[in-house]
């Protein structure tokens, strides 16, 4: 048996008849304060099983360490901006306003993402930063 078909039979009985994922799933929803990106829900969709090992990887930004996950986030969202990442900018900003940033900070991170990765950075930003102060505002 090779190693890539234990680990997936591992992956299998970890999530058993999915309900095991769909736990990893819920609680990645509430440690985002119940928000879940279009990615997530896809690979809910898609591929249920990886939902534990995103999971594992995703507690080093949704838990306090030596850096809190307000600011772990909007690390997030600098580096989602490099990337060039257009579809991942706005649940960052989402997630980094719900643990507590604030629209100067938003800004303030893609400004250094602009620093580190040019201007074209802003253009990846501006449609969801603009989505999130727009509901950000209707609720003020």
């Amino acid at each position: 048996m090779t190693v890539r078909k234990k680990e997936t039979e591992k992956k299998e009985k970890k999530c058993g008849d999915g309900t095991g994922c769909l736990k990893g799933y819920e609680q990645m929803k509430n440690d985002m304060g119940g928000y879940a990106p279009d990615t997530l829900k896809a690979i809910k969709k898609l591929n249920p099983s990886f939902l534990d090992t995103l999971q594992d990887m995703d507690r080093v930004v949704t838990t306090d360490g030596a850096i809190d996950k307000k600011n772990k986030r909007l690390m997030a969202l600098a580096c989602v901006c490099v990337r060039m990442c257009v579809d991942c900018v706005y649940p960052q900003a989402r997630v980094a306003k719900q643990y507590g940033a604030t629209k100067e900070e938003i800004i303030e991170a893609v400004q250094v993402a602009v620093l580190v990765g040019g201007v074209p950075c802003w253009s990846c930003a501006k449609e969801g930063i603009a989505q999130l102060f727009a509901e950000w505002d209707k609720k003020d």
